[in-house]
């Protein structure tokens, strides 16, 4: 399971919400996948809130995204399904001086196209990069608000 880690100058509360916000997923994945997220479920945020996916990877993408452990200001798991396969996300967030550490990691816990082919290469070389990408973003949006 590849992870990242990142230092936030941001109080533990504000990084935490943000990141368990699905809905804000397109304002820090990777910007050529075009992802648009909304909530699915009533009420707040939580375990078992589920969220529609639509964006652009390897074609047209529509996933479900359902959050499967929330654990506030510290964990925020969720899972998505839909044609690339059925893939866990994570994020762990503990204090450290000046601010949080935020870890995120993922997992493709079943694949389908394009990773049931490039599973390795996928978890070996493209995760590292895109996990440190999605935390820099993740790292902008939050000190710059």
């Amino acid at each position: 399971m590849p992870s990242q880690k990142i230092a936030i100058s941001a109080p533990q509360d504000k990084v935490f919400d943000y990141v368990a916000d699905i809905t804000k997923h397109g304002e820090w994945g990777n910007p050529s996948q075009k992802l648009h997220v909304e909530k699915a479920s009533e009420g707040p945020i939580g375990q078992g809130s589920t969220f529609r996916s639509v964006g652009q990877q390897f074609g047209r993408q529509e996933d479900t995204v359902t959050i499967t452990e929330y654990t506030p200001s510290r964990r925020v798991v969720y899972e998505s399904e839909g044609k690339a396969g059925h893939l866990r996300h994570w994020f762990e967030i503990t204090p450290s001086e000046g601010g949080v550490q935020v870890e995120k990691g993922f997992d493709i816990l079943k694949a389908g196209f394009p990773f049931v082919i490039f599973k390795p290469i996928v978890t070996t070389f493209i995760s590292p990069g895109a996990l440190k990408g999605d935390l820099d973003r993740i790292k902008a949006k939050v000190e710059g608000s």
